[in-house]
């Protein structure tokens, strides 16, 4: 799948912007503050209705206007599909592809799948558990539909079974529909995940010493969750005293996390900022594969700001690996000389757009 044109109107610091993309390898350039993250973004609302950077889609429209609009072409399977989508603050937002207009957002998820990360993604290594749960879930949710809907479906319980713990007259059998739903829910997402990580982990290690130049450097990802030890349904049983005085609920797979190993140890607490930078990209490169491994298309790849935190050798040989191991690539950088000069080393044609500030 790859991306032809995008055209925007009143999206963040655009008034109006219109581009086209090569099939491989795409450099914006520009410097800091010229927008170069919001075409990105644009092309990840057009993935998953939403922006990268979880705005409120009102914030997103160009100051002192009252819409946006993001138009896109791409190609899958040398067949055309045109996706439109469209926020104002009267009418709200509306998705369309090939002018057909798209019901429910969490069906499009999956349409049209790319790969992202920003500066942004150290928070994946650093930040709290649901930060990593994002990850996995944005990931499993462009593969499988009915993890999608189970997972809105426990959020939903979930609050609705917060809200009632509230309720300081409340008793167990209040919440017995509730917690009988969570752990049917829950158990599909659980085992789903399971896989996922595990399949992830085999692929992570491949990734970060291909990037390294280090097979010594071994990564190892652990998925931790209370599901492992019990059902839910015991686990909501036995805390309902310590969820009734904390007003929420304690157990579940809303608590899940993922921990990231190097030799061994706790990576967030040893690992560079180059080594995390690595990681996170050795990540997303995995990402890539199980996308395509389980729908039969290439997703896009979006990196903004590729030298950030990272050596002249690793981004050499993450240069290769775009190269030689992925389909259409689009990147932002600050420095076109400093690319060039890599990619003439390398012999690796690219397209370059450059972006200036009005």
């Amino acid at each position: 799948m790859i991306i032809d044109k995008i055209d925007l109107v009143n999206f963040k610091n655009y008034e109006t912007l219109k581009l086209d993309f090569h099939s491989k390898i795409n450099f914006i350039f520009g410097k800091n503050g010229v927008g170069k993250t919001n075409i990105l973004d644009a092309i990840h609302y057009l993935s998953f209705s939403k922006s990268y950077l979880k705005n409120l889609d009102k914030l997103n429209i160009k100051y002192g206007e009252l819409f946006f609009s993001i138009k896109g072409n791409f190609n899958i399977n040398n067949f055309n599909h045109n996706v439109f989508l469209g926020y104002d603050h009267n009418r709200g937002k509306v998705i369309k592809v090939d002018d057909q207009i798209c019901d429910k957002f969490s069906d499009h998820i999956g349409k049209f799948p790319i790969v992202i990360t920003s500066p942004y993604d150290s928070n994946l290594i650093l930040n709290f558990s649901e930060t990593r749960r994002r990850f996995i879930d944005i990931l499993i949710s462009q593969i499988d539909n009915i993890y999608l809907n189970n997972l809105i479906i426990y959020k939903k319980l979930l609050k609705q079974r917060n809200s009632l713990l509230k309720n300081k007259i409340i008793n167990k059998d209040d919440l017995t529909i509730y917690d009988e739903k969570l752990s049917k829910t829950s158990n599909y997402i659980f085992l789903k995940r399971k896989e996922v990580i595990n399949i992830l982990n085999q692929k992570v290690s491949y990734y970060y010493s291909a990037i390294s130049n280090d097979n010594e450097e071994l990564i190892d990802i652990i998925y931790k969750s209370q599901l492992f030890d019990s059902d839910l349904i015991s686990l909501l049983t036995k805390n309902f005293n310590k969820d009734q005085i904390l007003n929420h609920t304690t157990s579940g797979i809303h608590r899940d996390d993922i921990e990231f190993n190097l030799k061994n140890k706790l990576f967030k607490r040893n690992a560079s900022q180059g080594q995390q930078k690595s990681l996170i990209l050795a990540l997303k490169f995995s990402e890539f594969d199980i996308l395509n491994e389980n729908l039969k298309l290439q997703p896009l790849i979006l990196i903004d700001d590729l030298f950030d935190k990272l050596d002249e050798s690793r981004i050499k040989n993450i240069l290769s690996l775009l190269n030689n191991n992925f389909n259409q690539i689009i990147l932002t950088d600050t420095n076109d000389f400093r690319v060039n000069k890599l990619l003439n080393d390398l012999k690796i044609n690219a397209n370059s757009i450059f972006i200036k500030k009005d």
